[in-house]
Order: C-alpha cells, then structure tokens, then sequence
C-alpha cells in the first residue's frame, strides 16, 4: 500500500511539473508560481520544483524571490553535478543583471572549476567576454555596418559611411580588397543582400538627411519613411529601381545560401522587404525570378503580402529552403493581446516564424526580453538573434526550436546586425566596443577555451 501511494504521488508530482513548465512558456508565471508552491509544500527537497518557480519569479521580475529558490536548488542538486551548474548559471544571470557582479563572477567561478562540459563553458564565456575568438575587420572613424556574406564566403558587402553619406562597398572576408559599389553623394544606401547568382546586389536607398547613423533595431509603422529598393550590378556598378522612394521600404533579405539539391522551389531572386501601411509594418515578397534586371524599362514588380495584421512585423530572414522566414513582431499573437512583460507599457518584439505564403504562423521564443534581428545559420539548426537584457544589446544563440538560448557576445559597448557565413563556421556583426561602428568576425571553430575562461575570470 505503501509504495503504491509513493508512486501515485509521484505521477503527480511529476504532471504537476509539466502543467508548470506549460505555463512558464505560455507566459503564465503566476499561475505557475501558485503550482509550484504546492509542489514544493508536499516535497520541500525537490531541485526541479525549485528550478521552476525560481524561473517564473525571474520572469515576472521577482528577483528576491527567485535567487532564494535557486540557491535552495544548487543545495539539492549535489549529487547531480551538470544540473547544479545549470542552476548556478541562472542564478549568476540574476545577479549580473541586478548589478551584484561579485555575486555573479563568484557563481561563474564555481561553474568553471566544477566542469569540463563545453556547452557550459560557451555559456559561461558569453556572460563576461565573447564565447568564441573574435577579429576586428574594419577600422578607422567611419562607420561600418550591415554585413552580408556573399554566397561562396569569400566577400562581405556592407555599408559604411567614409564619404559623409551611407554607401555600399564590398571587402574579401579578411578586409582586404575593398571597392565602392553605389556612388550617391545625395542619399544613403544601406542594408545590401546578395541576389540570385551574386552578380546583383539589392539594398535600401533613402535620401540622406543628416551625416550621423543611426543602426535602428526595429522600426515601427509610425514613423515616416522614404526609403525604395534597388539593385546594384556588382561589375557594371550599375542600379536599377525595383521599388520607388516613398513606399518605406526596409530591411531587405534573400535567400542567403547556394540551393539545396534540386534548387529553391521558389526561385533564388526574391526579396523579402517590411513597409509601413495603415501605420504598420508588414512584411512583402517581391518575386524577380522572371525580371530581366538590365531591361526594365518602366515595367513595374507588383509585391505580394505576407502578413496583415496590427502588429509591426518586420526584420525577416529566409530559412535555408526558401520557403519559411523568421521574422520579429511586437503582437498582436492571433486576435490575442500584445505581449507585454510585467513593468512595461508596450509591447515585446519577439522572434516568430511564417511560410513565405503567409501560412503556419508560429511564435518561436516566448521570453521577457525584446528580441531582434534573426539569421538562420545555413544547417537549419541554429537562429542568431539581437537581444536587450542585463541593460546590454548583445548577439544570442538559440536552438531551431527556440530552445536552449545563450549569449555569445559580451564586448563594451553592444553588438547587433549578425550574419552567418555560407559555411556556418563564422559570423559576421556589428559592434561600437572600439568606439566607432565596425564590423567583427566570430570564428566557431575556436571556442574560449576554459583556462582562458578561469584566468578571465580571476581578473574580474
């Protein structure tokens, strides 16, 4: 009788943890707080109860409620060595973000003398330095930014502003060999894209307003805008109108990587671009795959809607097969409400999913911070993404899934615009930790190592 009661309670206890981790992704934390309590009350030595409600505390910003939890959790995992230094982690996130750095590094130094497990260490490294070696590959006062890997890996075409406006040049992946693409001393180009075969280039063009640049995370389909996409020969350094000034038109993507065996089914030479209509942005698919780029004329590309709704969604950014695209949207989810975390007035940007068609819209990664910027590494497995956490801007890596999130940059200053490599070894970005706009590679072949790591962290 007695150990059949065991295992009854057991069962529960076991549906009670999945009903809370339910809610945890749904945004239900309080429900989970109130679940978990119970748990917690029948079995007090529980490490997954206390991991939980720990995790919907920090979500709901209850800081002096989750760090107890998680220290409770740290006592209780002691037999179970990757679990306790999971709890660790989070625990040292809290107190990093709370600005207890001593707190932190002191948990990070446990972490790293505790374990060999390279998964972790990446984790450790991206909270106190970059988690991979990084080199610096533009220099000087100007600014350099929206890298974009041309499809064979061997040039990155960016835009930069050395002549006082916003251009676009093209440099081998090194930095080497640089040449100017666009010559428009009245506008500013910005955000160039490999198309089709790489002999084109499309990019954004605005008329320029000011010598300062601003790298915008995400707009929003309340502030005007008169920009219109091109494309630029990259030989004949020729540009052809594809969409006028005036339709605000932005951040452009294509499909980024040589085709899979038996080719795209939609074709390499579409554009996925986001414009403002009824003051928000949607996002629209201009299909090229039949336009004769060199003999226009005034013939004009009608583009297809993707989404429609009343959210600003926008930023996309194609899966390897064409056919799916990332995307970011401040809500609304479905007719749901916007999601908003606790704190705050407007909405989150979150990372979702959509077929090009318009179809099986998904949202990928429910969480409490905005998130920005997706790229798909060319394996479908990885998503690179932009995130405000810890009063910081920093690059992130998450799973296909949205799952198993975690930091790999953490230089002065913030680090955005990330763009993988064909081979999905490197990644391009953003970062002002020199005091300027420059563009950096992230070699994920070379790892921080964990003697690297530990000195780093004894000089904290």
């Amino acid at each position: 009788m007695l150990s059949l009661l065991f295992v009854i309670g057991c069962d529960r206890t076991d549906e009670s943890l999945r009903q809370s981790e339910e809610l945890i992704r749904s945004g239900r934390h309080d429900e989970a707080v109130a679940l978990l309590a119970q748990v917690i009350a029948n079995d007090d030595r529980n490490p997954k109860a206390r991991i939980l409600i720990a995790q919907a505390h920090e979500a709901l910003e209850n800081y002096d409620r989750a760090i107890p939890q998680f220290k409770a959790a740290i006592r209780l995992y002691v037999a179970q060595p990757e679990d306790r230094a999971m709890a660790r982690l989070q625990l040292a996130k809290i107190y990093l973000r709370l600005g207890v750095r001593k707190e932190g590094v002191n948990q990070l130094r446990a972490i790293v003398h505790s374990t060999s497990d390279n998964a972790v260490i990446q984790q450790v490294a991206g909270l106190v330095s970059d988690a991979y070696q990084v080199v610096q590959i533009t220099k000087g006062n100007p600014d350099n930014y929206s890298p974009n890997f041309s499809p064979d890996g061997k040039q990155i075409a960016f835009a930069s502003s050395r002549l006082g406006n916003s251009e676009i040049y093209l440099m081998d992946v090194n930095g080497s060999n640089l040449r100017q693409i666009t010559f428009t001393p009245d506008f500013n180009e910005d955000t160039p894209r490999f198309l089709g075969d790489s002999r084109y280039i499309v990019h954004s063009r605005e008329p320029k307003s000011a010598g300062e640049i601003h790298i915008v995370l995400q707009s929003d389909g309340t502030t005007p805008v008169y920009t219109g996409l091109y494309a630029t020969h990259l030989d004949r350094e020729v540009t052809h109108e594809l969409l006028p000034l005036g339709l605000g038109v932005r951040a452009p993507s294509t499909p980024l990587f040589p085709p899979l065996a038996g080719g795209l089914r939609g074709g390499w030479k579409r554009v996925v671009y986001e414009a403002s209509r009824n003051r928000t942005l949607d996002l629209y698919l201009l299909d090229l795959n039949d336009v004769d780029l060199e003999n226009m004329g005034g013939s004009i590309i009608v583009p297809i809607p993707i989404t429609d709704s009343e959210a600003d969604e926008g930023s996309s950014t194609f899966f390897p097969d064409g056919e799916r695209l990332a995307f970011v949207s401040a809500g609304p989810e479905g007719t749901g409400p916007r999601r908003v975390a606790p704190g705050r007035s407007k909405p989150l940007h979150q990372i979702y999913t959509i077929n090009v068609d318009g179809s099986d819209e998904k949202h990928l990664n429910p969480n409490p911070y905005d998130c920005y910027s997706p790229v798909i590494a060319p394996d479908g497995k990885t998503i690179a993404f932009v995130s405000g956490r810890m009063d910081d801007i920093e690059i992130y890596l998450m799973d296909i899934d949205g799952t198993n999130e975690r930091r790999i940059t953490n230089g002065i200053g913030v680090s955005v615009q990330p763009a993988f490599s064909p081979d999905g070894k490197k990644l391009a970005f953003v970062s002002d930790r020199s005091g300027t706009l420059q563009i950096y590679l992230m070699f994920f072949d070379q790892p921080v190592t964990r003697d690297i790591l530990i000195q780093h962290l004894q000089g904290e």
